[in-house]
């Protein structure tokens, strides 16, 4: 075993000793670094600061990216965001803001039920983002930029019917439902960048229904072709028949007029072995029968 009762004694570390003073500079070395960082606003890119007063309240005046000097302990600075952001209602869990199926579900003036998913693009105005935190908050997504939007999509797509929002008119309701929420957000100091309607789908029984109508309405439209084509041909046959009924009676008062003309078509339809020649009306003509 080893044996310990040798073992060198450990030096004594040297003892540091400080006065009153040392404390009291230490101490107001900590307040005044304090003070400088607390009375420092940086302000990153793509966002402004926004200073709470304890004594005014909020400052109308908006922070813009750099360093800036506030009062330290007496203000206080919050940072908002004015960079295009995205917020994306999906049936697809974790595709959209919602990790849980956020679609929404309208009804269309047919009496139909449509499931939608959208997308908004939208940004806070940097002008009045003072005037956003002070009467909202920092969650203005929840409580203006989703119901808004939920609540403007459901009430736009009621004006139509189910298979015009789905094709005919879609980009038209798309349209309108991003002109009504650019209003109620401008209202908000929010603007609104674009609304998207990603997909619109509809029952199953409904989207066989509205299969079935498209394949009918092609069967119709073809055999309108047909029958304009029938028409058409109709029409040529009868155009036709007409121009040669009427070349038949023009000829035939040619002929009455000039019956020399018969003459002249019967030797031009003979056969190139037989001889002929003109003789006078009163000369009567022989005919060689091989006797």
């Amino acid at each position: 075993m080893a044996d310990f009762r040798n073992l060198a004694p450990f030096p004594k570390l040297p003892q540091i000793r400080i006065g009153s003073k040392g404390i009291t500079f230490i101490i107001g070395l900590i307040v005044v670094v304090l003070i400088i960082l607390d009375g420092l606003v940086s302000v990153p890119p793509g966002h402004v600061g926004i200073i709470y007063d304890r004594g005014r309240g909020v400052l109308a005046d908006e922070l813009p990216e750099g360093l800036h000097l506030k009062i330290p302990f007496w203000q206080v600075s919050y940072l908002t965001d004015v960079r295009t952001q995205e917020y994306t209602m999906s049936v697809a869990a974790g595709e959209g803001a919602v990790y849980s199926d956020d679609s929404m579900t309208a009804p269309t003036s047919d009496g139909q039920t449509v499931w939608v998913d959208a997308t908004v693009l939208f940004h806070v105005d940097r002008t009045m983002a003072a005037e956003l935190f002070q009467e909202v908050g920092p969650d203005y997504v929840q409580k203006i930029v989703r119901p808004i939007a939920r609540s403007q999509i459901r009430s736009q797509i009621a004006k139509y019917t189910a298979i015009d929002v789905y094709a005919k008119k879609r980009d038209d309701a798309e349209k309108q439902i991003d002109a009504r929420i650019k209003e109620l957000y401008a209202e908000k100091d929010i603007v609104l960048e674009k609304l998207l309607l990603r997909h619109i789908a509809f029952s199953d029984q409904y989207a066989l229904a509205i299969e079935e109508k498209q394949v009918a309405e092609q069967r119709i439209q073809k055999a309108e072709y047909q029958k304009l084509e029938a028409a058409e041909l109709k029409q040529k046959i009868i155009i036709e028949a007409e121009a040669e009924a009427e070349a038949i009676k023009l000829k035939g008062e040619m002929l009455r007029a000039n019956p020399q003309v018969i003459q002249f078509e019967f030797v031009q339809k003979m056969s190139p072995n037989i001889t002929w020649g003109i003789m006078p009306d009163n000369v009567l003509p022989l005919l060689n029968l091989g006797m």
